[in-house]
């Protein structure tokens, strides 16, 4: 079986573009190639900042053969009265490469067709490939795609070469302005010449001997090899050795090769932190922290690991002094920034947070500062909080944002919330704000968790909600892929946290929503399309979607999320939200319960949002809906003690379970034996009464009819 090879020369792709059209050029391979017919075993694809490719292994020399009916227009409109063949018939053969006698007839539905047995032989596979390849390089999207001389073709970086094989020999592909060969190129350092590649089979060693690893996978291994040896070298171990370093190193290099480098020992007065953000976010080294890290104050020592594209031993020593003198530069400026901030106090910054604006349409962040520390009061006044939370939030929330007008966050805007708790320590503040003015901005990316601190939590909602609410009453809401203000992941933040880390605090989304929309009306009435209800109804569905997420996530079936979600606003109150679900997906899977469930889905599904809730037993004319009403009062009413009051626990939601399940005898009794529906309304509205008083109790958690699917 054929072996294809296809690889596409780029100038450096952006790192994060790699993994993605590696994986879109496999899929865009296997669809095409898919719905062309040709068979094949694998496909496998590598990346390299220069580089793109593709090897489909066991490829069938031939399209599939197909044989189909095709319908075609009616006999009736076919032929004449004598049977000859009128243009419909005629043109229709034609079409199908036929002649009229050749075609057959079918009935369908009483009217009869003429039908064509249609055998399509396939082509070689070369030739689909050289249609197909074209199509799958132009469909390897990408952000702010380019277009360079006078071409046509739109990729995310010039393509300056092209190698296409079928196993030893050339398979022509024509794109654009190139046409390929079997001619690579090596490292543009190490071995910048032309690398002829003689078949599929020996394209990854030939570039391996021309100093590139094309597979990512393998870059990856041995960039972290290297830099776990590196920091050992010096008594350490490496930091941020997973995750989005790693991933952006593995994909600016071809040939990697770690260099330790020292910095003096004088910059480790600073805080880790800052060090740290410096390597990384602006150098892409990898700190190395003390082996035995102590439990308090800094644990990296004054080393980084840089990952170089050339591993020449003469190279070493010039890297090495090269990167020394980088990372001193920046960590001088970051010393003199840091110790400069310190001779203003946060508090007297206010003036300068004044003119700063947060968004436009929206004020300064001092007048979002205000907005925030009026929700935290509403939230504090809501949740009844203790004292010290009380005060501790305010307090955070009054200075969480003034690090902003710092000198170190202009420099670093990573470092925000870092710098401003680092100067609030230094001011004597309290350990809580001290934690929250940093943490309230968690999670910070996918890898960054929840905050860890309560303040910090309760600050994270308000400010991840203010936030929200101003960008959707200014309309920027995410938009397909684009969500440049990172809402998805701020909305993701704020389910997660409200969930994971606070599920003992009832905290209402919704009431905090639209006390903020109330704050940011008097900026935006006079902006033209300015809708607040339509913005909060939007805001609203955002953030029902990713809760509906978040829970099914946690392992609840989608009708049982749905079954809570039409009974309640969930933003109203997750951590209740949370409860019902656990509940009902218990009661779910206990196959002893099916009775109960199936009882309650009966119950629900007669009613409607018209039925009344009055019942007048005067009115039973049944035994059966007699007994009934006297075991719902008896057996649940009398023994929950009246109403459930929401919300409510687990073991008060299964108690009340328990206790409905003691009348479903009675409940099937009055289906089986009584006419709901009865023609005298009288009687129907009191049967729907009895059967409302019986549903609250199950709508308490959530609605049964949603349920319906889970029965056997």
């Amino acid at each position: 079986m054929p072996t294809y090879l296809l690889e596409i020369g780029t100038e450096e792709l952006p790192a994060d573009h790699v993994p993605e059209a590696q994986d879109r050029l496999k899929n865009l391979m296997s669809e095409y190639l898919t719905q062309s017919n040709v068979p094949f075993e694998e496909i496998q694809t590598f990346g390299t900042p220069r580089r793109l490719s593709c090897i489909v292994k066991g490829l069938a020399p031939l399209q599939s053969t197909i044989k189909k009916k095709v319908k075609g227009p009616k006999v009736q409109s076919s032929f004449d009265d004598k049977g000859n063949a009128l243009p419909p018939a005629v043109g229709f053969a034609q079409k199908q490469g036929l002649t009229v006698d050749r075609l057959t007839r079918e009935e369908v539905g009483g009217v009869e067709f003429l039908v064509a047995d249609v055998t399509i032989e396939g082509r070689p596979s070369k030739e689909v490939l050289q249609e197909v390849v074209p199509k799958a390089i132009g469909g390897l999207s990408g952000e702010r795609l380019m277009r360079w001389g006078n071409y046509d073709l739109k990729f995310s970086r010039p393509i300056r070469w092209l190698v296409s094989l079928l196993d030893s020999d050339e398979l022509t592909i024509t794109l654009d302005f190139l046409k390929s060969g079997r001619e690579s190129f090596g490292n543009r350092v190490l071995a910048p010449g032309k690398v002829a590649i003689d078949s599929p089979a020996n394209y990854v060693q030939k570039l391996r001997e021309a100093k590139v690893l094309v597979d990512p996978a393998e870059r990856r291994s041995l960039i972290e090899k290297q830099v776990a040896e590196a920091a050992a070298s010096v008594s350490g171990q490496p930091r941020q050795l997973k995750g989005a370093l790693l991933n952006e190193v593995t994909n600016i290099l071809e040939w990697p090769h770690a260099v330790v480098g020292e910095f003096g020992k004088e910059y480790l007065e600073l805080p880790d932190t800052l060090i740290e953000t410096i390597m990384v976010h602006h150098q892409r080294y990898f700190p190395v922290e003390r082996t035995n890290g102590a439990a308090t104050g800094n644990k990296l020592l004054p080393y980084f690991i840089a990952v170089a594209n050339n591993d020449r031993a003469e190279a070493t020593a010039k890297i090495k002094q090269g990167n020394e003198r980088v990372i001193k530069a920046r960590l001088a400026d970051g010393r003199f920034f840091y110790f400069d901030d310190q001779k203003t106090r946060l508090s007297q910054r206010k003036d300068a947070l004044e003119q700063l604006t947060f968004q436009e349409g929206l004020g300064s962040y001092m007048k979002k500062t205000e907005r925030m520390v009026k929700a935290g009061r509403a939230l504090s006044d809501a949740l009844k909080l203790e004292a010290k939370y009380l005060v501790c939030l305010e307090r955070t929330l009054e200075l969480c944002k003034l690090d902003l007008v710092s000198n170190l966050v202009r420099e670093l805007p990573e470092l925000q919330g870092y710098v401003g708790s680092w100067y609030a320590s230094q001011e004597q503040e309290p350990p809580e704000v001290v934690a929250a003015i940093s943490s309230h901005y968690a999670p910070r990316s996918q890898d960054d968790p929840i905050p860890q601190d309560t303040t910090g939590k309760l600050a994270a909602v308000v400010d991840k909600l203010d936030n929200m609410v101003g960008l959707y009453a200014l309309g920027r809401r995410p938009t397909g892929s684009s969500d440049p203000y990172a809402l998805r992941r701020q909305a993701q933040g704020l389910i997660d946290i409200l969930l994971d880390g606070l599920p003992d605090y009832a905290i209402n989304v919704t009431a905090l929503m639209m006390l903020l929309m109330d704050e940011v009306k008097p900026l935006l009435e006079k902006k033209r399309g300015f809708d607040p209800s339509k913005a909060l109804l939007d805001l609203t569905e955002f953030l029902m979607q990713r809760a509906r997420v978040k829970l099914n996530e946690k392992g609840f079936k989608r009708e049982v999320i749905d079954a809570v979600a039409s009974n309640m606003n969930i933003l109203e109150n997750l951590p209740d939200a949370l409860i019902r679900c656990r509940t009902l997906e218990g009661l779910i899977n206990e196959d002893s319960q099916m009775t109960l469930i199936r009882a309650g889905v009966r119950v629900a599904n007669i009613l409607s949002d018209q039925s009344p809730d009055t019942v007048n037993p005067a009115l039973f004319d049944n035994d059966s809906e007699k007994t009934l009403w006297e075991a719902l009062n008896t057996k649940v009413v009398a023994k929950q003690g009246g109403a459930l009051k929401l919300p409510a626990t687990q073991d008060q939601y299964r108690a009340m379970l328990d206790l409905l399940k003691t009348i479903v005898p009675e409940i099937n009794a009055f289906f089986d034996n009584v006419l709901v529906n009865d023609p005298d309304l009288a009687k129907k509205n009191n049967r729907h009464g009895l059967l409302h008083s019986i549903n609250k109790n199950f709508a308490a958690l959530g609605d049964f009819r949603k349920l319906q699917p889970l029965l056997p």
